[in-house]
């Protein structure tokens, strides 16, 4: 599969017409393709003509879809809803036929081959830590299925997952965090020759490497014993059906054992034939690749794969940079260059005709029936494997904060705390810079939260928020022009509580948000983001300039 998908970038062009023309063919009849005259003797001529469109186009065919209806957008009927968790705006309902599903299947096994291509990892001959939690909601009104795109996908693979997955599948209907995680480790703590480990955002790896950490002597006493921690938040018939799965490894516990009294206790010494870290690492990713590296050591973060709810998009081929070759069969990509966004005329152009080094946000037309459908992710062409884009993952369209014209966007705040905790030395937990617009004149908050490290954190604090503000000075023009000019204030910092952005994760899933997708925006443009979320977990306030 690996090596005809590198080969496939030869023919990009010819492929992703191919891909169109099937779309097109497929749901052209459909009340929507009919609207657009997509049904007529020359489709692909409709559709060049055709603007692009965002979720609200969709909505009103969504609602109708959701209570039972059909060949509305696609001619093949509705399989499941895959729900997106709002981070970055309002939630969506995405839908999902049977074949899309069974093509995204598919598609995510290709990275695991493309590891192995690349020699990042040995052929698979044992089991892999995969940490994903499923996301369900109740059926529609019309019995469609629901959740998060993920969920969905393994779902339909049912119990084959038991043969490559070191925890049982109902580990992943565990929606207690703390619970799922302490299970996903137990499970994998006795797979000695352990593969791989995967997890969608390398925030949720954080959050269970740190418990490894802090709960490694029940670990370590569950796993001698076979049994499960007492104060695991587990309904009577979960607990009895995990433990049937768990059986006494003595051995391999005093060696742990032996691993923790020597400060060894660290993923390459616990699992030495794992290969790579697979977990995006790109974007505003790269930060926590930093946090993680304590706990990973020099292992090779592997990001492989990049897409939506609505689409995957492109696949890693290389460890060395967070770059995706883009796929032609899964859906149609085309590219909008970015400074033609905000243009209503503007239409975007096929991904092979793209300039390497420019940004353009990514359209796509699904089997699903979303027709130049904008994905609002910004992404820039690196280069080309034969003619299919290699791209990078930017930022998400609208995180840009925009007091006075500066506009600050998410990669710039990226590059500058980069930067910043180089300087500082600043043990981060997590981080987001918002507008404070209480304050005259204007200014920008950075809301942090900080490792306890027996230091005095309004220090701490204090260095990182004066080396922020330097390099996002040197880094934006604009913003240390409006500095210079006195029309923008000197950055302030609030210290937050410990735990306050796990607890904030928390709100999110108990709002319905899906555990594999809640992310914390590091470049929040809503100046009631820090009051309306945070508000309980300040501990102090500290300004750039003050002493």
């Amino acid at each position: 599969m690996a090596d005809t998908f590198i080969a496939q970038a030869g023919q990009y062009a010819a492929l992703s017409s191919q891909t169109l023309d099937r779309i097109l063919a497929l749901n052209g009849a459909t009340e929507y393709g009919r609207r657009c005259g997509l049904d007529g003797a020359s489709p692909r001529r409709a559709f060049d003509k055709l603007p692009v469109t965002s979720y609200v186009d969709y909505a009103p065919c969504i609602e109708r879809l959701a209570a039972g209806e059909q060949n509305l957008l696609s001619s093949q009927p509705v399989a499941y809803f895959a729900s997106t968790s709002g981070t970055t705006g309002p939630a969506k309902m995405v839908p999902v036929t049977r074949q899309q599903m069974q093509l995204n299947i598919r598609s995510l096994m290709l990275p695991f081959g493309l590891a192995v291509r690349q020699g990042i990892l040995k052929p698979m001959s044992t089991r892999s830590m995969v940490i994903l939690t499923e996301h369900t909601g109740g059926p529609t009104a019309g019995g469609i299925p629901q959740g998060a795109a993920i969920t969905g996908s393994f779902r339909y693979m049912g119990g084959i997952t038991d043969l490559f997955l070191t925890a049982p599948g109902d580990v992943m209907r565990v929606h207690d965090q703390p619970t799922a995680r302490y299970l996903q480790l137990l499970f994998a703590l006795g797979e000695a020759g352990l593969w791989t480990i995967v997890a969608f955002f390398p925030t949720m790896l954080l959050f269970t490497l740190r418990d490894l950490q802090k709960n490694s002597a029940s670990l370590l006493r569950d796993l001698a014993d076979g049994t499960l921690a007492p104060e695991l938040e587990l309904s009577a018939e979960m607990r009895a059906r995990l433990l049937k799965r768990l059986g006494p490894q003595p051995d391999r516990a005093r060696a742990l054992t032996a691993l923790l009294g020597q400060d060894r206790f660290t993923v390459p010494n616990i699992w030495p034939e794992l290969g790579a870290i697979l977990t995006a690492n790109g974007g505003s990713f790269r930060f926590y690749i930093e946090q993680l590296r304590p706990h990973i050591g020099d292992l090779p973060v592997f990001s492989p794969v990049y897409g939506a709810s609505e689409a995957l998009i492109g696949f890693g081929t290389s460890v060395d940079h967070p770059y995706y070759l883009m796929h032609p069969g899964i859906a149609y990509i085309e590219l909008l260059p970015i400074e033609q966004a905000q243009d209503p005329e503007a239409r975007p152009i096929p991904a092979w005709q793209a300039t390497p080094g420019r940004c353009y946000e990514v359209v796509v037309t699904t089997l699903a029936g979303f027709t130049r459908y904008r994905l609002h992710d910004v992404v820039r062409v690196v280069d080309f494997v034969g003619q299919a884009p290699l791209i990078e993952f930017i930022e998400r369209v609208g995180q840009v904060i925009d007091v006075l014209g500066e506009k600050i966007a998410e990669h710039h705040i990226v590059e500058a705390m980069e930067e910043a905790c180089r300087a500082a030395q600043a043990p981060l937990v997590d981080y987001f810079v918002a507008p404070d617009s209480d304050h005259t004149p204007a200014r920008y908050l950075l809301a942090v939260e900080v490792w306890s490290h027996g230091g005095d954190p309004r220090q701490a604090v204090q260095r990182l928020v004066q080396a922020l503000e330097a390099a996002l000075r040197r880094i934006s023009p604009d913003y240390d022009e409006e500095r210079q000019l006195g029309t923008l204030g000197s950055m302030t910092a609030t210290l937050l509580k410990p735990g306050a952005f796990e607890r904030y994760r928390e709100r999110r899933l108990e709002a319905g948000a899906s555990a594999s997708q809640v992310k914390t925006p590091h470049a929040v443009p809503d100046p009631g983001f820090a009051r309306r979320e945070f508000a309980q977990e300040v501990l102090f306030r500290i300004d750039a300039g003050s002493g």
